[in-house]
């Protein structure tokens, strides 16, 4: 597997609790892919979206003691949906100066998952065997507030979609892409949930390779009803009969 250029896209609304472990996670995860010699270059982009608090300070100040990852730290004041977010993000960190070649990957999380050490080098290797140039991750919940009857619940739906050689889920918090065919496909889709499955459905359309794999899984928060109306906690919330609150349009995960 030759080395690649990597941009890792964190779209980030009134984060200032968890982005900064988001982003030494992330900083962890370029480390390795660096010292093993899978990457070249490693940007990691933040867009705090109409934040109200300290999101963009706290993040570049982790950014900046990121040793050999290129930072950048956007203030997005205009209210998008969490996938044209993402595009935007992505087409501003990836040009620029020293804009980033067509066959580097575009890493997708958000900033309240942690990513494990090896999730740049396990998710491009089997990107590599595999031929693949979307590969769509798992993730696991983080202190999820839930009683049996609601996990079993989310667990069954988790499960009618693992086969044996793959599942069908998606998540943005857990998904990585070749540039240029994020470009090819026009990017993620300007919706306000469930990106990711209009970005995989595209790139099917497109007849390219995709691949989902069981590992490296992220952990991510299972705070309810989550930043979307229609996101992963809301999910949760309703499988845990917790009352929702009008949803704020800032980024969010679809689990399904």
């Amino acid at each position: 597997m030759s080395a690649v250029d990597v941009l890792v896209a964190i779209p980030a609304h009134n984060e200032a609790e968890t982005i900064e472990s988001c982003l030494a996670a992330v900083g962890a995860a370029a480390a390795t892919a660096q010292r093993t010699g899978a990457v070249r270059r490693v940007r990691v982009a933040v867009s705090a979206h109409r934040c109200t608090d300290d999101t963009a300070r706290r993040a570049a100040g982790v950014l900046a003691e990121l040793p050999g990852v290129e930072a950048l730290v956007l203030e997005e004041p205009r209210v998008l949906t969490v996938g044209g977010l993402r595009t935007r993000l992505i087409a501003q960190a990836s040009a620029g100066a020293e804009p980033l070649p067509h066959d580097a990957w575009v890493f997708c999380t958000d900033a309240d998952t942690l990513v494990p050490q090896d999730w740049l080098t396990g998710t491009l290797r089997q990107a590599a065997e595999r031929g693949a140039v979307l590969v769509l991750g798992l993730a696991d919940l983080m202190d999820w507030a839930a009683d049996d009857t609601a996990r079993q619940a989310y667990a069954e739906l988790l499960e009618r979609g693992i086969a044996d050689d793959g599942h069908e889920h998606a998540y943005a918090a857990n998904l990585a892409v070749r540039l240029d065919v994020l470009r090819r496909v026009g990017g993620f889709p300007s919706v306000p949930h469930g990106e990711e499955h209009g970005l995989a459905a595209a790139v099917r359309r497109a007849g390219l390779g995709i691949i989902s794999t069981f590992h490296p899984r992220v952990q991510t928060s299972a705070r309810m009803p989550g930043r979307a109306a229609e996101g992963l906690g809301a999910l949760l919330a309703r499988l845990a009969h917790v009352p929702q609150t009008e949803g704020d349009p800032g980024p969010a995960v679809e689990p399904v």
